[in-house]
């Protein structure tokens, strides 16, 4: 799915999928699809191997890089690579240590040499909230000046970013850093790839 871009913060993005299943299927019961059951598993549970967080991480590195290869050489044709040079995703906000965009975006740099890893480039200026737990209202003005980039670990990009995201409903957070980004770094595009997103985002599109 296409993610709404209403700010026009972002050049393109794009969700691999939903997070979880629509209630008409399930019988009005909540029910993660596959990805959202994958995500779920990294993030929240802290009994599980370190070799199926590693499975995990690739399985969605694989998917993310499946996405771009096909949509993107649809609108750049005629490119030998991709139009970004420099991977980020969102800083996690639960003090596990543990992140998703941050494996991904080590996985595609290992992959391709073309790309390079700059999620060590991104800090957060505060402690961040759980975001879903607050008002979608008030989430713009809770994440202004979240995030800030570190020029000492940050690659300095020659063609754009590819953020990564874990799930995206109203895109407050990928926005703020999408500003933050365009402070440091004006003209420079930004490509997002959320692995998953939830309902709220679908309606937000229409």
């Amino acid at each position: 799915m296409e993610l709404p871009n209403k700010e026009h913060l972002w050049t393109w993005g794009m969700s691999l999928g939903l997070y979880s299943k629509p209630y008409w299927e399930t019988g009005g019961n909540h029910e993660n699809t596959t990805q959202g059951d994958m995500i779920n598993l990294f993030k929240y549970h802290e009994d599980i191997a370190e070799a199926q967080r590693t499975r995990i991480s690739n399985e969605f590195a694989k998917e993310v890089f499946g996405l771009l290869a096909k949509e993107l050489r649809q609108k750049f044709p005629t490119s030998s690579k991709l139009p970004f040079d420099v991977c980020v995703g969102l800083p996690e906000n639960r003090g596990t240590g543990r992140s998703l965009p941050r494996n991904i975006c080590r996985i595609l740099a290992d992959e391709h040499e073309w790309l390079t890893d700059g999620f060590e480039g991104v800090i957060k200026t505060r402690a961040g909230e759980v975001i879903k737990e607050v008002p979608h209202d008030e989430r713009p003005a809770r994440v202004a000046g979240l995030y800030a980039i570190d020029k000492n670990k940050m690659p300095a990009p020659k063609f754009g970013f590819l953020i990564i995201d874990d799930v995206f409903e109203t895109g407050s957070t990928v926005g703020g850093l999408c500003k933050t980004l365009e402070k440091e770094y004006p003209r420079v595009p930004r490509y997002i790839i959320a692995l998953t997103h939830l309902h709220a985002t679908e309606r937000m599109a229409k």
